[in-house]
């Protein structure tokens, strides 16, 4: 098969788009878009290996390691060695599982229009056939993801660490819920103190923070939380926990926009 380079840099930055978008979806990571797009760029780029006379097994798997690290470093930057490995490894599972597809389809069908080498899929189809494969896959992956959201999704683990001691309680992901820090304009938590009854908050680090949901208006206290866990995923952002007295008159106790804390590129 004769391989055309803008075709192989091309098809392969779609495919890295698609793979990393899952990989946001799947880890819940915040983004830059123009971050993942110089991700995809690599990605396609880096496509070019495809042209080398490889044949080692290590040698492929260390190159093809190495090229989704710096895909990673590229797209989300580096914050920790644990998120940075928790990350790499997703990105490399589910390249490993898309080559699996690739490899699975190609052993039951005999196709003279894409081809497999050194972990590397080329497409011989033209770029505009290519963008609608490629868009039609994304929409039904984002139509999986919304279906998948059903009532276990809506809860969700907060843990929070202030002044050494630690917190966790559950919360419940309400799309109403848009209470921000009216200085900062960041994000809050709504919980309940019962949930946290033990914290002893300095007047020196209260916030002030309005809130006009949940059936009622007034004021509320606040603080900013010294880390924060979602779904025991670190937070970088700020975010404040809002502290409410008998405001929730059911089960919930807490709630937050999790949409807007977590996966504000979920649009």
């Amino acid at each position: 098969m004769t391989i055309y380079i803008d075709t192989l840099i091309f098809s392969n930055i779609i495919i890295d788009y698609l793979l990393l978008s899952i990989t946001t979806k799947i880890l819940k990571i915040n983004y830059k878009l123009y971050r993942i797009i110089l991700g995809s760029l690599f990605g396609g780029i880096s496509s070019l290996t495809i042209l080398l006379p490889w044949g080692n097994f290590l040698f492929n798997f260390v190159v093809k390691l190495t090229i989704i690290s710096i895909t990673i470093l590229i797209s989300f930057g580096y914050i920790n060695k644990i998120t940075f490995g928790k990350r790499t490894f997703v990105l490399f599972l589910i390249t490993s599982l898309f080559s699996g597809i690739i490899l699975f389809m190609l052993s039951i069908i005999k196709s003279d229009f894409i081809m497999m080498k050194n972990n590397i899929v080329y497409f011989n189809i033209s770029p505009i056939l290519l963008i609608i494969f490629t868009t039609i896959s994304y929409f039904i992956l984002s139509i999986i993801e919304k279906i998948r959201i059903d009532r276990k999704d809506l809860i969700h683990k907060i843990t929070f660490i202030f002044n050494d001691n630690k917190y966790s309680f559950l919360s419940k992901y309400d799309t109403c819920c848009n209470i921000k820090e009216p200085f900062s304009g960041n994000e809050a938590i709504l919980v309940e103190k019962e949930l946290i009854n033990t914290i002893i908050v300095p007047e020196g680090k209260i916030r002030i923070i309005p809130f006009n949901s949940l059936g009622g208006e007034g004021l509320i206290e606040g603080f900013l939380p010294d880390e924060l866990y979602i779904d025991n995923i670190k937070i970088e952002k700020q975010v404040y926990i809002g502290i409410t007295n008998n405001i929730f008159k059911n089960e919930v106790k807490s709630i937050f926009n999790y949409k807007n804390i977590c996966e504000w590129f979920y649009d």
